[in-house]
């Protein structure tokens, strides 16, 4: 078990990926703390050590325009669970329309709290376009 952060403490972003395409239909909210876990989401190469880290995972789902974005800006302990402050990038008036489905990661240091409006783990049936 690792050490809980003290009340209101935040939590580093140790590193972030933001991408245009998750393959996601939906939005989703997720925490990968284990390989199998982060296995279930194909989203980026990387490789996290489970023992200290795990991931924070955003999906906006399918979207209309590449110019909408995600991005976690804030981790932090409150109570018994961890909070996450997520920004919405919209896009501006008159873009151009392109489907796309924008996702962020974040990989912060491993705490065994729940985050605040998170799935566990990612579902093992994600409603996800096919792969190319």
């Amino acid at each position: 078990m690792t050490p809980l952060p003290e009340e209101g403490a935040e939590l580093p972003i140790l590193r972030q990926f933001k991408g245009r395409d998750s393959h996601e239909l939906r939005a989703m909210r997720a925490v990968a703390r284990d390989r199998a876990a982060w296995g279930r989401l194909s989203l980026i190469d990387e490789q996290i050590d489970f023992d200290r880290e795990m991931a924070l995972v955003v999906t906006l789902g399918r979207v209309m325009s590449d110019d909408y974005g995600v991005c976690i800006s804030r981790v932090w302990r409150e109570g018994r669970h961890l909070k996450v402050e997520i920004e919405r990038v919209r896009p501006r008036a008159g873009a151009a329309l392109s489907p796309t489905a924008p996702y962020c990661v974040a990989v912060v240091p491993r705490c065994d709290l729940n985050v605040s409006g998170f799935l566990a783990a990612p579902p093992a049936g994600r409603d996800a376009a096919t792969m190319p």
